[in-house]
């Protein structure tokens, strides 16, 4: 029996596509290409600085990405345009049914966590404004180590932190490239799988695949 179901947070609980009704004051009719290449960017730049041991916190990575998108793209843009941008990153709205999942998996007595690269200094805002931090447990940021998912050792802060087994924990995200990290490590994973894409293998495969949270919990009732 899982003790412990851990979320990822943005693309997982947090709709990160949502910032586009901000960036459209900015990009017009660009906005959903910047908003996607923003996106697109801000991981590939963790994966690289990963790789290159060249840390710096998810701020200000998704800061760097958001100009690279803008400039792609030839949208004008001043540093306070990209200030209030990135506000909206802290604004980020959850995904419909997240909040009563959320509360219904706490009724099962499930302890619930978010594990993030994002740094505290995004988490807590975009938690809080989402009106869901009264529905969590934990807020696990791999900044605490310096480091970025899919490290090892980005996941084992969720084992220090709980001094459990990995078969007692669930490892819920919409990324594939999180979903196989995880299950590399040890953890029982499951896909979010909002738009129904095929998933990425890259040497393992998700324990279940659902396409939104309340299908999470109808799982875990039956199991």
């Amino acid at each position: 029996m899982y003790k412990v179901i851990v979320f990822d947070a943005y693309g997982t609980l947090f709709d990160t596509a949502s910032v586009k009704e901000k960036l459209e004051e900015f990009a017009g009719e660009k906005s959903e290409a910047v908003s996607t290449l923003w996106r697109h960017t801000q991981l590939k730049h963790t994966f690289l600085r990963q790789v290159m041991e060249r840390y710096i916190t998810f701020d200000d990575i998704t800061k760097q990405a958001l100009e690279y998108a803008l400039e792609v793209h030839k949208v004008p843009f001043t540093r306070q345009d990209t200030n209030q941008i990135f506000e909206e990153y802290l604004n980020l709205k959850a995904y419909k049914e997240a909040p009563d999942a959320l509360k219904e998996l706490h009724k099962m007595q499930k302890t619930l966590s978010v594990f993030s690269n994002g740094n505290m200094d995004m988490l807590d805002p975009v938690i809080e404004n989402a009106g869901i931090s009264n529905k969590l447990d934990s807020i696990i940021s791999a900044d605490s180590i310096k480091q970025y998912k899919p490290s090892p050792a980005s996941y084992a802060l969720i084992l220090k932190y709980y001094q459990i087994k990995r078969e007692e924990i669930l490892f819920v995200s919409s990324n594939t490239w999180d979903v196989t990290g995880a299950a590399h490590f040890g953890f029982d994973t499951v896909w979010v799988n909002r738009d129904q894409s095929l998933f990425d293998k890259n040497g393992t495969l998700p324990k279940i695949t659902v396409q939104d949270l309340d299908e999470l919990v109808h799982w875990l009732k039956l199991n």
